[in-house]
């Protein structure tokens, strides 16, 4: 390749994130994936079809018991669901009442249709034909004091009826699934070690039951003290709104959340902190920058191993100082059972991936005999 020709480094290249989430595939994953990032769907959260029955009898108690001013209906399974309910509960007609006094707001035509069977005819929707965009429409006007009822059928759904009662209004939630953890253990399970060994940057939680999944996970494996260290230290928690960052900010884990609880804003939310995470010096009059599983030096894009990246991001915290490899090895995560010569052979990696830059490795990383590294300035 022609010097001065390399193509430009991605945006977020060499950072990682893992999403936990209700499903594998998301638009924030696509989002973020743009930008160079890349990410580790963990689908977080089990959604099972149908109703806690108390709770959603005690939600169709509440709906008829006074009248509403907004429904939002997420589904025509759901309403389905919510009607079904309010049948067991000898409260049909009250609550068919309770729809036909209220502004329905219909996520789209086929949920639109469900209203429409049952004699309803003045339905609102939106052009995208999302849940969200219902609630963005209501908390764009003054919510003072309205009552809303929202059939929700998404945990994440319980942030923007969060959301909608700290702008004021009274929140009724009709939830219409449930969520719990996954069958298998394991897939909780992993998502903790990938926190635990740092093999991330970010961990972005999309939902109250993903923060409860991880933590219990950890709870019961023991490891829940080592998992907050780690996101207190080294692992950005991102999210979705304030219900999923409660348990986190609970026990003393700084967050980043969500301007909006919507998946847009989550993904913002990452694509802004994430940059703050990278580790900048001068080296030799070039910059370079030590992001979560690459560096970019002069601005070419240079993929790491972690063992070669985590020396280089130790050296760079004292830039010149010169580092024994014990003093290396303290300040490296999980590294406690490495010897020196296993320093010496993560300093010669870093070097060796370094030898295609305009920087050459030995410059940046200079050995000082009988005493250490030291990262040049």
């Amino acid at each position: 390749m022609v010097p001065g020709t390399e193509p430009a480094p991605p945006p977020l290249g060499g950072f990682t994130v893992a999403l936990a989430a209700e499903r594998r595939t998301t638009d924030v994953a696509s989002w973020l994936e743009a930008e160079g990032l890349r990410v580790v769907p963990v689908r977080a959260v089990q959604q099972v079809p149908q109703p806690d029955p108390a709770e959603i009898a005690r939600a169709v108690r509440e709906c008829v018991a006074q009248p509403a001013h907004e429904v939002i209906v997420s589904s025509a399974f759901g309403l389905r669901l919510w009607l079904s309910a309010a049948r067991r509960e000898g409260l049909l007609d009250a609550l068919k009442e309770c729809l036909s006094e209220a502004r329905l707001l219909a996520r789209n035509a086929v949920t639109a249709d469900g209203l429409r069977e049952l004699g309803l005819t003045q339905i609102w929707s939106t052009p995208a034909g999302t849940t969200e965009d219902l609630f963005r429409y209501l908390m764009a006007q003054p919510m003072a004091g309205r009552r809303v009822v929202a059939q929700i059928e998404t945990d994440a759904h319980r942030e923007l009826c969060d959301a909608l009662r700290a702008a004021g209004a009274l929140v009724v939630e009709v939830v219409t699934h449930q969520f719990t953890a996954p069958t298998h253990v394991d897939v909780i399970r992993r998502l903790d070690d990938l926190v635990l060994r740092r093999n991330i940057d970010a961990l972005v939680l999309a939902g109250p039951a993903a923060t409860r999944n991880l933590i219990d996970q950890a709870t019961a494996d023991g490891v829940l003290d080592d998992l907050l260290n780690a996101l207190v230290e080294d692992v950005l928690a991102v999210c979705l709104g304030p219900l999923t960052a409660a348990p986190l900010v609970a026990r003393g884990v700084p967050v980043a959340t969500a301007a909006e609880p919507v998946p847009r804003s989550l993904a913002t939310t990452v694509l802004t902190e994430l940059p703050c995470r990278a580790v900048r010096v001068v080296a030799g009059g070039t910059q370079v920058e030590i992001r979560g599983h690459a560096v970019v030096v002069g601005g070419q894009f240079v993929p790491m191993q972690p063992g070669p990246l985590a020396v280089l991001r130790a050296l760079a915290t004292q830039p010149g100082r010169v580092l024994s490899a014990a003093e290396i090895r303290a300040i490296v995560p999980r590294s406690s059972a490495a010897d020196d010569h296993a320093i010496e052979m993560a300093v010669s990696r870093l070097r060796g991936s370094l030898g295609r830059t305009e920087l050459d490795g030995l410059d940046l990383v200079q050995t000082v005999m009988k005493r250490g590294y030291r990262l040049a300035v």
